[in-house]
This record gives C-alpha cells, structure tokens and sequence, in this order.
C-alpha cells in the first residue's frame, strides 16, 4: 500500500471499482437468496440447476462462486452450493465455520480443506444424504461448543 501510494495510485478509483458488479450479478443474486434452503440445524443450502445457469448466463465458476453467497447467514456454520453439471452429476462447494467438512467430502469422492472442501454427487438422492450427514455433524457440533455465532 505504501508503494503504490508513494507512486501516486489513485486509490480512490481503485477501492470504487473493487466491489462493482454488473447488474446480471445483483439479478441472479437475488433469485438466489430465494431459493436457498436452511435445515433445521443450520446447514444453508443452493442447488443451482442448468436451468439457472442458463438463465443468468453463469459459468460453472460463476456458478460455484454462489457458496459464498451464503456465508453471513446468522447461525448457518455449514453451507453447500450443489452445481448442477448437466452430466448426471452435482459438483459441491463445501464450506464451513468452525466445523470440519472435508472428511465429508471424502465420503462423496472430493476432499480439500478443513473448512473449504469440494464433492460430487450423482442424484438428488446422494444430495440429500449429504445435506442430513451435514445437519447431523453441525446439531453435534453446536451441542458440544459454545460462543458459535
């Protein structure tokens, strides 16, 4: 920061255009927030079919990016963005606060890091398993800690 100030950046004109989006953006967000789902525990959850891709022009990472549409749900400490592939598979974004999720990514052919992990499953079937095995892991996990949000 103090180099770029000391080459006279202009900062006001970089920090203004950092969190621009497009309108198609705030669109698709907004359709979003309507259709995610909490479980009762507090596993927020988005499946975003080819059908939404299509229709707000997203790329499959434009689609995965959804899952940090979901991180500042008061009282959610897992959330899941189930991508639809069109191949018969659901790719999953996994991420978490506090609550390890990787090792159930494993369980569905993914992995990654504690509390950033990716998955795939093949039904909505296989998708409901994770969503209960990751309501069940956060009751277990809010039951035996304290001070979570």
């Amino acid at each position: 920061a103090g180099v770029m100030l000391k080459n006279n950046i202009d900062t006001d004109v970089l920090f203004a255009n950092l969190y621009l989006k497009d309108f198609e953006e705030f669109k698709f967000e907004s359709y979003a927030h309507k259709k995610m789902k909490i479980t009762e525990n507090g596993v927020a959850t988005l499946f975003v079919s080819k059908r939404m891709q299509k229709k707000f022009g997203l790329s499959g990472e434009d689609a995965s990016a959804s899952v940090s549409l979901m991180d500042s749900i008061k009282g959610c400490l897992i959330w899941l963005a189930f991508i639809d592939n069109g191949d018969g598979s659901i790719r999953v974004r996994l991420r978490s606060r506090f609550v390890t999720v990787n090792t159930l990514a494993e369980k569905y052919s993914g992995g990654g890091h504690d509390c950033a992990a990716g998955a795939t499953v093949h039904s909505k079937k296989e998708m409901k398993a994770l969503i209960a095995e990751a309501d069940a892991r956060l009751a277990k996990y809010k039951s035996e800690n304290e001070g979570w949000i």
